[in-house]
């Protein structure tokens, strides 16, 4: 999948908000990792956040996602209990063999977005007893360990917090 970014058709005032937000953020990030120690090189630091920052505004042009505060902080919940339990099915079936397996490759529709498509593909494979094999033009193909998952309600759901996290735009 390719995206195709507009970023010449982008005012240069809204590249240079865009930029200066993202660089502060992703400061405040190594600020964080950093635990407010000061790093021995800062040049290296600020080239690299600034090659961040760019490749980000390239990745995601200003404008492209729109994201809701609110959808995003309840994707966060449903993402780390979601992983959690992916966890614990994983467990489960390498330390208790008494768990059953059925595989079988189901596909399901997937997003015009190509980040939005990725962003689900990553998180299917969170999910209990699946992983995402393959994205076709439409089709997202998962490997599921037991047929008798309710894999395809979980992802219907999954979809509606992807969609819950982003303004229509």
């Amino acid at each position: 999948m390719t995206m195709k970014t507009d970023i010449k058709q982008l005012k240069k005032s809204i590249l240079i908000k865009s930029f200066v937000g993202r660089f502060l953020l992703f400061a405040a990030g190594w600020i964080v990792l950093l635990r407010g120690q000061k790093p021995s090189e800062i040049w290296l630091v600020a080239l690299f956040l600034t090659a961040t920052t760019v490749i980000s505004i390239y990745s995601i042009p200003p404008g492209k996602w729109v994201l809701r505060p609110i959808g995003v902080i309840r994707f966060f919940f449903y993402f780390v209990t979601t992983a959690i339990r992916g966890g614990w099915d994983v467990a489960k079936r390498v330390f208790l063999k008494r768990v059953p397996t059925n595989p079988e490759f189901i596909t399901v529709n997937h997003y015009r977005d190509p980040l939005k498509t990725l962003l689900l593909a990553w998180v299917i494979s969170l999910q209990p007893g699946t992983t995402s094999c393959m994205i076709k033009k439409k089709k997202i193909v998962i490997h599921v360990l037991d047929k008798k998952i309710p894999v395809a309600k979980e992802i219907i759901t999954l979809q509606r917090r992807i969609d819950g996290m982003f303004a229509e735009g």
